[in-house]
């Protein structure tokens, strides 16, 4: 058995390594409403800071149709920042939840960031879960490492000005989700 879970762990890890370390030039994309972000980069990142709450939030740009945009352009607003990947059964079967929240909520904006997924297989995904906001790709990990994120999926709920209110670890229930976001000023 122990045996199994290091060979899954190596298999995942090379899986992992062949995704964030392919090249290709990505143009900005929009699946059904599901607008999929050609890149992403961190903006003053700080390599051995981990995002906790209280503590603003770590800034990144991603760019869609529209152009470039950058997480702190969305101060003033409720934003969930949402880690997920497309093989994560738990980060799937959120995903309406997260959308039914944005839909009845004006004011809140969800990014979701992929972590270490090319932007072709997000957009192969993306008719899968039909979702109104966006789908972010951090292909090399960085967005996600600068939030300390080791779980999938992993929820950030940042307050309108900018810092941490709330991280979450784990599926996000529709219940749950209510009660985070009553934590969120």
């Amino acid at each position: 058995m122990k045996r199994l879970i290091i060979l899954f762990s190596l298999m995942f890890s090379l899986t992992v390594a062949a995704c964030s370390n392919a090249t290709t030039t990505i143009q900005p994309l929009v699946v059904g409403e599901t607008p999929i972000a050609s890149e992403s980069r961190l903006i003053d990142a700080r390599p051995d800071w981990a995002a906790i709450p209280g503590e603003m939030a770590p800034d990144f740009s991603y760019t869609l149709a529209d152009g470039t945009h950058k997480l702190s352009d969305l101060r003033g607003k409720l934003v969930i920042v949402n880690f997920w990947a497309s093989w994560c059964l738990p980060c799937v079967e959120e995903m309406p939840t997260l959308d039914a929240a944005r839909r009845t909520n004006p004011d809140l904006v969800i990014l979701a960031v992929n972590r270490n997924e090319s932007t072709e297989a997000i957009s192969a995904f993306a008719p899968k879960v039909g979702v109104s906001f966006p789908l972010i790709t951090d292909r090399d990990g960085a967005i996600g490492e600068r939030y300390g994120v080791v779980n999938l999926p992993t929820t950030f709920f940042i307050n309108r000005d900018g810092t941490i209110a709330v991280r979450h670890v784990g599926a996000l229930t529709a219940e749950r989700l209510a009660e985070r976001l009553a934590e969120v000023r």
